[in-house]
């Protein structure tokens, strides 16, 4: 099956879980929690934490998005009317932007119902609040590449890595230097252009390896 076409080299996520400070809609108290999640385990972990935590809570209503265009996803809204919690929630996700994401919004029942809408209102404003206080990170998506070269090509290719923002890691030296590196998927075939260019065949790429 052909994978999902990614846009650009790069993904948004939360760079650490935060909670918001929780508020009252007619005596109801929402309390949002994002945090960054990589499988589906995670969330499961996420949420039996925060259901242990919040025990009595009337609802743990949630959304995540997961993968570099965040194809795997769910919404889910916990006992609440449907389409009034985890959608809202889900659409602030995706309108952010943000994958490897789960965003949960519990619900204290205050005793005073809010309607279809007056919910959707409710978790979409927890959710907002929490994805607003929450640190943002870039994720670059690499490609891996695997080099050998002479050791008077060092210099030179350090200084090229530096300009495409690379690093050499695992490196060896034998009679000659084998390095690894990871280069942004939008600059691979540039770099590799312009290392044919420079060093005239004189560096070998030994192996390239999609990085996702």
């Amino acid at each position: 099956m052909k994978s999902p076409t990614i846009p650009n080299d790069y993904f948004l996520t939360v760079a650490s879980p935060l909670r918001a400070p929780e508020f009252k809609v007619k005596g109801s108290r929402f309390i949002a929690d994002i945090l960054p999640v990589g499988a589906k385990e995670d969330v499961e972990l996420a949420l039996g934490s925060i259901r242990k935590e919040f025990y009595d809570a009337s609802h743990h209503c949630f959304a995540y998005r997961i993968g570099p265009t965040g194809v795997l996803l769910r919404a889910a809204d916990d006992g609440e009317p449907n389409g009034s919690a985890g959608r809202p929630i889900l659409l602030i996700l995706t309108s952010a932007k943000l994958t490897d994401t789960l965003l949960i919004v519990t619900r204290y029942f205050g005793g005073t119902k809010l309607g279809t809408g007056g919910l959707a209102r409710a978790y979409a404003e927890a959710a907002q609040q929490a994805v607003s206080l929450a640190q943002i990170q870039t994720i670059y998506l690499t490609d891996q590449i695997h080099l050998t070269l002479p050791y008077d090509d060092l210099a030179p290719l350090e200084r090229m890595l530096t300009k495409f923002q690379s690093a050499a890691f695992d490196v060896v030296y034998l009679d000659n230097v084998n390095m690894k590196i990871n280069i942004r998927k939008s600059l691979r075939d540039t770099f590799l252009a312009e290392l044919i260019e420079s060093f005239q065949g004189r560096i070998g790429v030994i192996e390239a390896r999609n990085q996702i």
